[in-house]
């Protein structure tokens, strides 16, 4: 009995620690909404801001594609939707069953969860994404994007920080729900 008490506590900790993760990813998902909110009321028309001279300026772009302007022709709406919402769900049962001791890996799962549900938010209630981080030097000019682009960015950029340098020894997912989690790989009987 006792071994089951340990067991349930052991569970309960890494549930909390890891619902820290899906708070990163509401403020996400609640940092884009402010942000694109704030851009549509005093950008949307012919309003920039220069942030730094020849470099960085907020400007109000609508986007009908995904992430950085691909795809934005014809009317996708509804496929990227269903790709949003699947991915969502994928991203968030990877984030259950990884180690809490994975910490880039939940942080990588957070921020993605939190940017594709900012744009999703977005694509539901407009049909497009507003866009409004515009960075260029000359004439070379980086596609527009918003906070949940930069979300994904990052999560995807830390994904492949996991997935190539850190060992594999360390991945390991977490128990299922009455199952302990000893930290050794199984071993077969």
């Amino acid at each position: 009995m006792a071994t089951s008490v340990s067991d349930s506590m052991t569970a309960d900790r890494a549930g909390s620690e890891k619902f820290r993760y899906l708070a990163v990813t509401a403020i996400v998902l609640v940092l884009d909404q402010i942000t694109k909110y704030w851009v549509a009321a005093a950008l949307q028309g012919d309003g920039e801001i220069v942030l730094v001279r020849g470099l960085v300026n907020l400007s109000y772009t609508e986007n009908p594609g995904i992430a950085f302007g691909m795809l934005n022709s014809g009317n996708m709406k509804w496929l990227l939707i269903a790709i949003s919402l699947a991915a969502i769900i994928v991203v968030i049962f990877y984030l259950s069953r990884t180690s809490p001791g994975n910490r880039i890996l939940l942080v990588a799962l957070a921020l993605l969860a939190g940017g594709i549900s900012g744009n999703l938010v977005d694509r539901i209630r407009m049909g497009r994404v507003i866009d409004f981080i515009e960075v260029f030097y000359r004439s070379y000019h980086w596609p527009v994007f918003n906070v949940a682009d930069a979300a994904i960015s990052i999560g995807a950029a830390l994904l492949a920080i996991d997935l190539f340098l850190a060992p594999s020894a360390g991945r390991t997912t977490a128990p299922e729900p009455g199952e302990s989690y000893s930290g050794e790989p199984p071993v077969a009987q």
